[in-house]
């Protein structure tokens, strides 16, 4: 667990300062990860410490922080990073079946007001026993502190409905579809250059950056009458698009494969069997869906170049800036 906030906490760290100094990182897809990142490393850097500080307080009567401030805190940003998981998914999604509207779902204000009221949206949600409704009647007593020790059963069931179960359902749809639109649209540019023709069809997948072109279905640009009004789409294929597609793909396959398995457990356990798992097969669940804070980095590292040279600049800065200092605070010079 020490080692997973650690990474979670410097990882990110790494994702949140790339993205604010190289200027070409700085557009809404990446905005998006980016506050994905911010989740992720407050997870690393306050819930998981909470947890693990409570596992180990086992001597005493009491935990060191109440239960009604670790609970809350760690829903709160798990919360959080799943909502900016739907996001990103959802941000995908509209980029490939609304190319002609996504300019205008992506503009940066609408963008920020969506984030915003995802993070005012979990911070009730998760804070509502602090305000009254939702807390246990142990929550006050519990040795330990546990969901179902801490949480009312019916709060429970409307958390996991909303934060877990909702998220996943959402997710795996849109990303069906992501999928089989990419490899849709991959197919038809495959076929497209085996032609060696310049016509550009179906422009489905999309990123606002990329450069724009004009499409008039079924004919060739150079058949094309020049008093015909011409489309401005942007770009369909580009390869900034399909390597975003493909991280998002494999962020949130990633995230489905670590959150099902305690998701599962949580349902069954609501479902009135909370003794049916094994406790090692718990811990092993929790573990992994911490883990999943600090995966995206990898990701981000593995198939973003630019991501990867701002690193390197960022390091290379902060070398000849320490070596300069010392040279220059060096006696005799």
């Amino acid at each position: 667990m020490i080692t997973v906030s650690v990474v979670a906490v410097i990882g990110n760290f790494l994702v949140i300062v790339a993205i604010l100094w190289n200027r070409r990182l700085r557009t809404v897809y990446n905005f998006l990860f980016l506050n994905l990142a911010v989740a992720d490393m407050l997870q690393g850097a306050i819930a998981m410490p909470l947890r693990l500080a409570d596992q180990l307080n086992q001597t005493d009567n009491s935990p060191l922080i109440p239960c009604l401030v670790v609970i809350p805190l760690t829903v709160f940003l798990f919360g959080a990073s799943n909502f900016n998981l739907t996001l990103i998914s959802l941000d995908r999604y509209l980029a490939l079946t609304r190319p002609f509207l996504y300019p205008t779902f992506a503009e940066p204000r609408k963008v920020a007001f969506t984030i915003a009221v995802s993070w005012v949206l979990i911070f009730i949600i998760a804070f509502l026993p602090i305000m009254g409704w939702g807390a246990a009647a142990t929550a006050e007593v519990a040795d330990i502190c546990l969901f179902s020790t801490t949480l009312s059963t019916e709060y429970l069931f409307m958390l996991f409905s909303i934060v877990n179960l909702a998220v996943i359902i959402v997710m795996a749809f849109t990303n069906y579809f992501i999928l089989k639109t990419a490899r849709r649209q991959i197919r038809l540019i495959n076929v497209s250059k085996s032609q060696g023709s310049t016509t550009v069809v179906e422009p489905s997948t999309i990123f606002k950056e990329d450069v724009s072109t004009t499409i008039v279905t079924g004919q060739s640009t150079a058949d094309i009458d020049p008093t015909i009004s011409r489309v401005q789409v942007p770009r369909a294929g580009g390869s900034k698009e399909r390597r975003a597609t493909k991280i998002v793909l494999i962020v949130v396959g990633i995230f489905v494969f670590l959150t099902t398995p305690i998701t599962v457990i949580d349902i069954i356990s609501l479902l009135g069997c909370p003794t049916c798992t094994p406790l090692t097969v718990v811990k092993v669940t929790v573990f992994m869906a911490y883990a999943n804070a600090c995966v995206n980095v990898f990701i981000y590292a593995g198939f973003n170049a630019e991501m990867r040279n701002t690193w390197v600049a960022i390091y290379r800065r902060a070398k000849q800036a320490v070596l300069s200092r010392f040279e220059n605070g060096q006696p005799g010079e």
